[in-house]
């Protein structure tokens, strides 16, 4: 299932919440056109997201559906919230969209499941830096700049005074694939062992040892939100593009996958000292 998914959290809530409030006052869109002397479509692209509510018309929302305060307060500060642009626009040519960076920001719980690649939110500089090179397609030296200033960008969430809980769970092929320069490798195996000793943060490794195990051959991310209205997105990129699954059935398998991770997985203190056993050998 591919989506496009451009809302904050905090927008789909706001939606959410106007239908809630239709819905009681057992008004039909065409309804609330009427009354407010709409387009007939205007409501109905509105509540899916597909237009863009301006505050004046969420005022004449409230309004029409006898909102008071303090509810008209807190669904007009989430109107105010819900398209804030986001620092990642400045990089939109660069990417198919905004949705993963929208997720990531918003995201309670970002839970990272990685048989092949070392996750950017975990990456030094300078390890980000020789893997963009590394993978690069043309080589574009103010292209591989920007991608290594959004990659250093998005681990800003990790520094705020609530930042989410973070769930990664490598591979030892993960580990053990260094970039060319040793002294870059050893930087992010000791850089990923000061991550694990953070409180909101979890690496598990899974050794060769534990043989094959169910997701092994993609990798892929789920997102979970502080309002439990807002389901879990599951996240996986890919070589022709991205996907993002919603579906409830469809995120219950990448959550068994998810489990099957973490089954053959090292508990974190393990992972620790699995992961300076490798400093050892780099060292």
């Amino acid at each position: 299932m591919r989506t496009r998914l451009s809302l904050s959290v905090r927008g789909k809530r706001l939606l959410r919440e106007l239908r809630r409030l239709r819905d009681e006052r057992e008004m039909s869109p065409e309804d609330v056109a009427r009354q407010l002397g709409w387009h007939k479509t205007k409501l109905y692209r509105i509540e899916r997201g597909e237009s863009r509510l301006i505050l004046d018309d969420l005022d004449e929302l409230l309004e029409l559906y006898g909102v008071r305060s303090p509810e008209r307060e807190s669904l007009f500060q989430l109107g105010k919230d819900a398209w804030k642009r986001g620092w990642w626009l400045a990089y939109r040519d660069l990417y198919q969209g905004e949705s993963f960076f929208v997720m990531e920001n918003d995201a309670a719980k970002i839970s990272v499941y990685a048989p092949n690649l070392l996750p950017g939110l975990l990456q030094t500089e300078e390890y980000a830096r020789a893997s963009i090179q590394a993978m690069h397609a043309t080589g574009d030296v103010e292209e591989m700049a920007r991608q290594l200033a959004v990659r250093i960008e998005r681990q800003g969430i990790l520094a705020r005074e609530n930042p989410p809980e973070v769930l990664a769970v490598l591979d030892e092929v993960v580990l053990r694939r260094a970039v060319l320069d040793e002294g870059v490798h050893y930087g992010q195996l000791s850089r990923l062992i000061e991550l694990n000793q953070t409180p909101n943060i979890t690496i598990q490794v899974i050794p060769f040892s534990s043989g094959v195990y169910m997701g092994q051959e993609g990798q892929f991310t789920i997102f979970e939100f502080p309002d439990a209205e807002d389901a879990p997105v599951a996240y996986q990129e890919g070589l022709f593009g991205d996907v993002y699954v919603e579906d409830s059935t469809d995120v219950a398998r990448y959550t068994l996958a998810a489990a099957r991770f973490r089954e053959v997985a090292l508990d974190a203190s393990a992972s620790t000292e699995f992961i300076r056993g490798l400093l050892k050998e780099t060292g």
